[in-house]
This record gives structure tokens, C-alpha cells and sequence, in this order.
């Protein structure tokens, strides 16, 4: 038995084979943990987050307690309390989320989780576990998006990964000072830049696969944006968000704002007071004809819904945006176009999406059968005062398009106000609207327009959508926001159903130059769609700007993109293996100039020192690790102690490098030789670690 053992205490002999944690060890375990958990934090609940991060400091207090009581045994919580912890936070998961079997409520398990494994870790084996759960951790908020930022907050959690790997590779470490902490954080620093160029050339140049390995996880509970319902409230809720819908590309100019009508789901149903859809009924006719042809991109935002945005009128079924995908498979269209002329895609966007789409700019399509003229009629009981004045202005305006006029005049003659402030109308909703407050949103106009219609006898319904949009000047790409939602009218007029929108009769501007301009001063409006958001919406545009050309160049850098980078820099034509010849020879240029740099770095330090060096990753190797506070001296005593038939050696080793580290020996380069001699030839004496390791202890 040797000394070293002779002195840890008895709780610590016991630990078994696997050697304990040291305090500096769960430290860089700590930080790690923290660094992961933070960019996830901001898209859980806020009890989920705080137990995560409490847990974690939590060891931490009871390591200041161990650390004020040496020699104890340390404070531990019992594993059967952690496990019922684990039981009860589950539950709570669960009753929080609704449902467990998610992306949400899994992710938030394995947050709280990640804590409770780092109270209960004891040994290496933990820490390299714990190592684990967190490269796990800090993947996960790419689940919820893959912007810049998203990546720049993975940063610290990476470089405090390798000062972690470094402190777990120390297994007798007593403790770092903070000159170690900076030492194994640059020491990382050193080996991401080393790979980066390889990681650079690899991403440019090695094969894409046609189709992705592996998809994000899919969440049931994730619902944002449009509905397939629209009650009282719900699109003026909408228009208070300034998150992002979708952004588009458009091959060339983009149309002018009163023609952008990104249509989503078509509502049939009224009920009195809300609007629901009919099931998909698939088999639509793109357009073709008269129109504006337009060709465009969208890179749709993740909603949970399974509809995809497309301006009036689709020609062509939407392709994604790698078009050498589709030619490898051919399966099932992206998405099915409906009688709506709704584009409805195989599964719900669950993850952003990038598509190309073209469509003919026109306001007008024939129905799909007959019988929609039949199922766009029906109207129940109620709103008396509304279906009474649609008939009778139906019978001073018996032609169609005479009624759809007056109606619209009607909307301009009275004093209607547009607002995203309306009282909230109960009883008869569109009595209330049209003859009482006068004060609505588009969903007001739309509603009360098509009750009209229906109860002049014209077949009508309420469309949904986005309406507009801004350009960033910086990228020249249009950004659609929540708060461009929007709700518009479809009557057959004229043998063909024809897009109405009554909210233009009320306030031209919503249509010409947004909501920023259709609201009074005086009104609530979304901070990024004021049009006097001054430098804060400025500095928003150029951000998105960043984000949107990242996810273009790096997100999004696919087959088809490599294949198109291929071509502007001429090798797609150059045979695959040359690739990877080429590919071989740079990668293994690079290593042998890191390799040979490092090597003279080296050979350029004290010579002394690199010697030192040897000789304690020697006996590191052999069993007996130098303690960060341990002197040359001390260190080949102990060494000596272990390894009595090298004790002459070990001693010279000792007594040769501190004269030369710590002596006057520098003024004397003759008696400076002489021990640097002596150095070496004592580390010539002593034997390689393995049979170090093989002696017997003293």
C-alpha cells in the first residue's frame, strides 16, 4: 500500500474501481452544465427552468460545504429521494404539458434530469455520462430554431467542453487555479481553430446526401399563427406579433403591396358567431390563363400547421428548394392544392421550410363543382337587422355585382372605424358590428361582408391569410409578419368566385401600405410594423438580414446549393475521386503544418522544461500524477518512495531540474550544461511507463 493511499480518507478508498470526482472536476462539470442549459432555458416553462439551473447549484453549495469540512464525508443526497424526485418532476411535466411523448415536454425532462445526474455523480464514469447529457443539451435548441444566434450560444458551452475533458483527464487534480481554467479554455480555442479550415473544406467539398439523415422532432402542442377557425379576437391577436411568418425571394421584382394575398385556410362553416373549415376536399385546378406570372421562394417559419402559404393564384405545386431531390425521389407531391385552392402539405411544418412556388396575380378562379355555390349559401338564424337590410339593399341592387358595390359603398358611406381596439360584440356579433359600435378589424369586415352576401342569396366565404408584407432593404427579400395576418371575402360573381376584400373600402392603406399605416396614431401598434420604428427597427432589419443569409449559406447548404457552388467554381465535371484525392492531400497538408508548428513551439521552449515535461507525463502514465501544488522536489521524493530502485535517478531528475528552473544557473552557461546533461542522463536511466507501472510498490 502506498503512501498516497495511506492518506485518502476512508470514504474515498471506498468509492470502488472507478476513481472519485475531484472538487475542481465537478466544477468544470458545473459549468458545463450551466453553459448548456442556458440556451435552452428561454424555450421552457419557467418552474422547468429554474429547477434545471437549481439543481446545478446546488451541488455546488454542497460542495462548499464538503469544502469546509476536509476529511468528512461528503454531503450526498441518497439516490432512492433523487429517483422520486425524477418520479415527481416527470409527473409535473406531464400535467404542465399536457401530453409527454413530445419534443417539448422531453426536452424539459432531460433539462431537470441532466441536475439530477450531476447530484448523483461520484466517479469518472459520471463525469464522462454528464459529459454526454450535455453534448445532448446543447443540441437540443436547434429543435427551436437554427438562427445565428441560436449557434453563437453554443460558444461557451463548447469550449467549456474541452476544459472539462482536460480536468477528467487529471484524475488526482486537487484543484485549479484561475490561471488553469484560461489555460484549458485556450488550449481549446487552439484545437477548434486547428480544425476549422478541415471542417471548412469538408463542408464546401464532401458529398451531400440527397436527402437528410435524420429530421427535427416533431411536437404535438406546437400550434402558432393562422387557424382553421376564426371566432371574435382571434387574427387582432395575430396582428400584435412581430414574429416572423415566412420570408420570400421573389425572382425578380416584387409586385406591389395591394396584390400580395398569401392565402391560407378558407373558411365555410358559420355558426353565428364563428368560422370554421370544411375537411380538405383535394383536387383543385392550378391556375392557368390571364395573370401576372410570379415566381418566388418561401422560407416558411415552423407552425404546426400543415397548410402552405401561397400568393393568389397558385399555377404550379410547390418544390423544395432542392430540385435534385425531387428528381431522386420521386414520391408524393410536397403538397395537395384543394377546391379552396389551398395548398395543404403531406404533414404539418413542424420545421422551417424552404420552397419554391409561382403563381398568376389575379382575383378571380372558376368553381370547382356546382355544389359549392349550394354549400357557401347557408346561413343559420340569427342576426335579424343584418339579414333583413341585406335584403332589402338586395332588392334596390338585384344584379350581383350592383349588390357587391353598394355593399362596399356602404362600408366607405358610414362611419366605420378600422381598429385593433374593438369592443367585444356578444348576442348578435355582426348586428352589434354593423349597426351599433362600427369598430372592427378585418375579421369584423370579412365576416359582415359574407353575411351579406349569403343573405342576399350569393354564395360566399371568408378567406384567411397574409396580406402584404415589408421589403428588407438590406437583402431585398420580403418579410411576412404575424401582424400582417389577415381575413378577406370570395363571392361567385359573374359565373367565377372573385376575391373581395371589404376591408379595403374602410382603410385603403391596410392594403397599400400595411397595418403601420392603416392604425390611428393614438392605437396599439406591433413595434416592427410601425413605419416610424426608427434605429431599433433598423438594427432588427439588418439582423434578420444576417439570419435569413445564414440559413440561405449554411442552413440550407444542400445538395442542389453544393452541387450550384460546384458549378461557379468549375469542379462539377472533375471526377469524384480527384475530389477526393484533392480533398485527402489539402486535409493532409494542413495536419502536418499544425503538427509541424507545434513541433517547433516546442523544441523552441526551455529544453529543461520540455525534459520536466517527459518525465511527469512518464509517471502520470505510470500511476503517480504531480498535484498542481507539488514542487520538483517533493514530486521525486514521493516518486522515489513508489519506485525505490530508481531512487538515484528520480533524485537527480529532481534536484537537476530545480537548479535549473529555480537556480543562479543562468549566468553560468558551463555548470548549466553540465546539469542539463545530467538531466537527460537521468531520464535515460528510468525505464517507460509501462514498466513503471509493472514494478512492484515498495
Amino acid at each position: 500500500m502506498t503512501t498516497a493511499t495511506l492518506r485518502r480518507p476512508a470514504w474515498l478508498r471506498n468509492e470502488g474501481a472507478s476513481m472519485a470526482l475531484t472538487p475542481p472536476q465537478i466544477r468544470w462539470l458545473g459549468a458545463l452544465l450551466l453553459a448548456s442549459q442556458v440556451p435552452q432555458a428561454v424555450h421552457l416553462p419557467i418552474w422547468v427552468a429554474l429547477f434545471g439551473a437549481m439543481l446545478v447549484a446546488l451541488r455546488f453549495a454542497l460542495l462548499r460545504r464538503d469544502r469546509a469540512r476536509p476529511g468528512a464525508r461528503p454531503a450526498r443526497i441518497p439516490s432512492w429521494a433523487l429517483a422520486l424526485f425524477a418520479l415527481a418532476i416527470g409527473i409535473a411535466i406531464r400535467q404542465s404539458f399536457g401530453y409527454f411523448l413530445g419534443r417539448d415536454p422531453c426536452v424539459a425532462f432531460l433539462f431537470v434530469l441532466v441536475g439530477i445526474k450531476f447530484l448523483e455523480a461520484r466517479t469518472l464514469r459520471d463525469g464522462t455520462l454528464l459529459v454526454c447529457l450535455a453534448l445532448a443539451l446543447i443540441v437540443t435548441p436547434f429543435f427551436y430554431g437554427q438562427s445565428m444566434l441560436a449557434a453563437f450560444a453554443t460558444i461557451p458551452a463548447l469550449l467549456l467542453m474541452g476544459g472539462t475533458l482536460d480536468a477528467l483527464a487529471r484524475p488526482g487534480a486537487v484543484d485549479f487555479e484561475f490561471e488553469a481554467w484560461g489555460s484549458a479554455i485556450r488550449r481549446t480555442l487552439v484545437m477548434l481553430a486547428q480544425g476549422l479550415p478541415i471542417a471548412l473544406l469538408l463542408f464546401v467539398l464532401f458529398p451531400r446526401l440527397a436527402g437528410p439523415l435524420w429530421g427535427l422532432p416533431k411536437d404535438v402542442g406546437a400550434r402558432t399563427g393562422l387557424s382553421d377557425r376564426m371566432s371574435p379576437g382571434s387574427i387582432t391577436s395575430l396582428s400584435l406579433s412581430d414574429a416572423v411568418a415566412f420570408r420570400v425571394d421573389f425572382v425578380g421584382p416584387a409586385p406591389p403591396s395591394r396584390q400580395l394575398y398569401w392565402r391560407g385556410p378558407v373558411l365555410t362553416a358559420f355558426d353565428g358567431r364563428s368560422w370554421d373549415a370544411l375537411p380538405s376536399r383535394y383536387g383543385g385546378q392550378y391556375a392557368s390563363g390571364d395573370g401576372v406570372p410570379v415566381t418566388y421562394t418561401v422560407s416558411l417559419e415552423a407552425n404546426g400547421n400543415p397548410w402552405l402559404l401561397a400568393l393568389d393564384m397558385p399555377s404550379e405545386e410547390p418544390k423544395p428548394l432542392d430540385e435534385a431531390l425531387e428528381r431522386v425521389f420521386s414520391g408524393p407531391p410536397l403538397a395537395r392544392l384543394t377546391r379552396e385552392q389551398q395548398l395543404i402539405a403531406r404533414a404539418p411544418v413542424t420545421q422551417p421550410l424552404r420552397y419554391t412556388q409561382k403563381s398568376l396575380l389575379r382575383d378571380h378562379f372558376p368553381p370547382a363543382n356546382p355544389r359549392e355555390a349550394d354549400v357557401n349559401r347557408m346561413l343559420p338564424a340569427g342576426n335579424p337587422r343584418t339579414a333583413a337590410f341585406a335584403r332589402e339593399m338586395r332588392a334596390r341592387h338585384p344584379g350581383d355585382v350592383d349588390y357587391v358595390r353598394a355593399v362596399l359603398q356602404h362600408f366607405r358611406d358610414e362611419p366605420f372605424v378600422y381598429t385593433l381596439a374593438p369592443p367585444l360584440y356578444e348576442g348578435e356579433p355582426v348586428d352589434e358590428f354593423l349597426f351599433g359600435a362600427r369598430r372592427g378589424f378585418c375579421e369584423h369586415y370579412a365576416s359582415a361582408f359574407v353575411v351579406m352576401m349569403r343573405a342576399a342569396g350569393i354564395p360566399a366565404r371568408v378567406v384567411t391569410g397574409y396580406q402584404g408584407g415589408e421589403i428588407n432593404p438590406r437583402g431585398g427579400y420580403l418579410i411576412v409578419r404575424q401582424s400582417d395576418a389577415h381575413a378577406w371575402a370570395e363571392a361567385i360573381v359573374g359565373g367565377e368566385w372573385r376575391r373581395i376584400d371589404p376591408t379595403a373600402a374602410v382603410s385603403p392603406l391596410r392594403v397599400e401600405r400595411g397595418i403601420g399605416a392603416a392604425l390611428p396614431e393614438n392605437e396599439q401598434v406591433p413595434l416592427l410594423a410601425r413605419l416610424d420604428g426608427g434605429w431599433f427597427k433598423t438594427a432588427e432589419l439588418a439582423w434578420d438580414s444576417i439570419n435569413h443569409q445564414w440559413r440561405r449559406n449554411v442552413v440550407d447548404f444542400d445538395f442542389h446549393r453544393q452541387r450550384a457552388l460546384w458549378r461557379e467554381m468549375d469542379i462539377d465535371t472533375v471526377e469524384p475521386w480527384r475530389i477526393v484525392a484533392v480533398v485527402a492531400l489539402i486535409a493532409g497538408a494542413w495536419a502536418a503544418a499544425v503538427l509541424g508548428w507545434l513541433t517547433f513551439k516546442r523544441r523552441r521552449q526551455e529544453r529543461a522544461l520540455v525534459l520536466w515535461d517527459t518525465v511527469c507525463r512518464r509517471l502520470a502514465r505510470a500511476g503517480l500524477v504531480r498535484q498542481p501544488h507539488e514542487g520538483p522536489l517533493a514530486y521525486a521524493i514521493r516518486a522515489a518512495e513508489r519506485w525505490p530502485q530508481f531512487a538515484i535517478a528520480l533524485h537527480a531528475i529532481g534536484q537537476s531540474f530545480a537548479m535549473l528552473r529555480y537556480g543562479d544557473t543562468a549566468t553560468r552557461p558551463r555548470e548549466r550544461a553540465a546539469m542539463l546533461a545530467t538531466l537527460e542522463r537521468a531520464i535515460e536511466v528510468l525505464p517507460g511507463a509501462a514498466r513503471l507501472r509493472d514494478a512492484p510498490p515498495a
